[in-house]
């Protein structure tokens, strides 16, 4: 090919208002220091620390030695959406039929499946921010609009229907929900959740709700609200969910989408032209996970909740640095703007620096739509998160 040639070629336009994911910088920065000898702190990885639990694993096994290592059903095979459907009915009360359900391969690859299958070009997603970039990006990949809801630290984060109804618009299509969030850890409050759903009922949106933390939420499930939506609102409310977090399975790319049968269908078809099925092994090893015991489940979340109690009593001795009480998920989200100067003059120049003088690994508030912030992963060991208050402690004083 000759470089006239060349030079004529282009990449898709889609590229061109999309960004790479800010969490996957901080981790290659942090991975990059640790290799070169450094001891890093990485308070950047969302991600458990905990391993998969071993009888998973052995389910794994298991299936290799069957050879249980062919195509499946491009929706999963039945006995795991029947189990998806039992866990659900088991943790919240909500009924689903096998028929409702898509295994994918892991939650981004469930919220893009319903992303693709509810959005056209032109059409608009409400999304409350601070929020996990992934949702705004994969909207602005199909040629919608993502409509940014703001919430505040005063109210933990919290969204509320209020604010919702302001942004709806002829064009809302999706209102996406995470709940707790990432990476404030909010968990909507029961009736708003409720008027959220009649909302999108009354005018003719889907809610979109992202389950990826909500086994981990340290206040009551919002079991009631749950139960409405389905039950009332059920035309309308889709589930995009992922055993990552759940089980501490993030490498095996599992997850699901529920809801509706023509979504749930429209969203397999696209999924047989593009993916086909999750991974035969990684679906028997969900199905272990979803059916046995839930201790290892019960053990995390207790621990992400004494970690959060450790790192929030910390803070709050630290002159300047605010921080709301996250309800759920294994993150921290403090406000840190006090501390920028002319040399630090954002929460990526924030970041950048504290990596630097402190070898500690934070995400920028930024990446959330959130200057002022950072975002704080406590899905790591209570020594090193001892030890990363430390730093953090002596980067701040250093700092004013």
């Amino acid at each position: 090919m000759s470089v006239n040639t060349q030079s004529k070629l282009r990449l898709a336009r889609r590229l061109d208002d999309v960004s790479d994911s800010p969490t996957m910088a901080v981790s290659a920065e942090a991975q990059r220091l640790r290799a070169a000898g450094e001891d890093v702190v990485d308070f950047g990885a969302g991600e458990p620390d905990f391993s998969t639990p071993e009888h998973v694993k052995e389910a794994a096994h298991v299936a290799i030695r069957e050879n249980f290592t062919r195509y499946t059903a491009n929706a999963g095979i039945v006995e795991l959406r029947k189990a998806i459907a039992a866990r659900y009915r088991a943790d919240y009360g909500i009924d689903f039929d096998a028929s409702e359900i898509l295994v994918t391969n892991g939650g981004k690859h469930a919220l893009f499946n319903l992303m693709m299958t509810l959005l056209d070009p032109g059409d608009e997603a409400i999304i409350p921010n601070p929020h996990w970039m992934t949702f705004s990006e994969q909207v602005r990949l199909l040629g919608a609009t993502p409509i940014f809801v703001e919430t505040e630290e005063e109210s933990q984060f919290r969204l509320t229907a209020e604010r919702v109804a302001r942004a709806v618009t002829p064009k809302t299509k999706v209102l996406v929900l995470c709940s707790p969030s990432n990476p404030a850890g909010s968990v909507v409050d029961e009736s708003e959740f409720i008027a959220i759903g009649e909302l999108a009922r009354e005018r003719g949106f889907f809610l979109l709700w992202d389950d990826t933390y909500g086994r981990m939420c340290f206040v009551p499930s919002p079991t009631r609200a749950l139960q409405h939506l389905r039950k009332e609102c059920a035309s309308v409310f889709v589930i995009a969910g992922t055993a990552s977090k759940t089980y501490a399975m993030t490498g095996w790319r599992l997850g699901w989408a529920m809801g509706p049968k023509a979504v749930v269908s429209g969203a397999g078809v696209l999924q047989s032209h593009s993916t086909s099925a999750a991974s035969s092994i990684s679906q028997k090893a969900a199905l272990e996970a979803l059916t046995a015991s839930q201790d290892a489940v019960t053990m995390m979340r207790d621990e992400y909740r004494v970690r959060r109690d450790r790192f929030l009593e910390a803070l709050a001795t630290i002159p300047g640095v605010t921080c709301s009480r996250p309800d759920g998920a294994f993150y921290v989200f403090p406000h840190v703007a006090s501390f920028f100067s002319p040399a630090i003059t954002d929460s990526t120049e924030f970041a950048k620096e504290l990596l630097k003088r402190e070898r500690v690994a934070v995400v920028p508030g930024q990446a959330f739509g959130r200057d002022g912030y950072v975002r704080i992963s406590i899905a790591t060991s209570r020594e090193r998160i001892d030890e990363g208050i430390h730093r953090i402690k002596r980067f701040l004083e250093s700092s004013r």
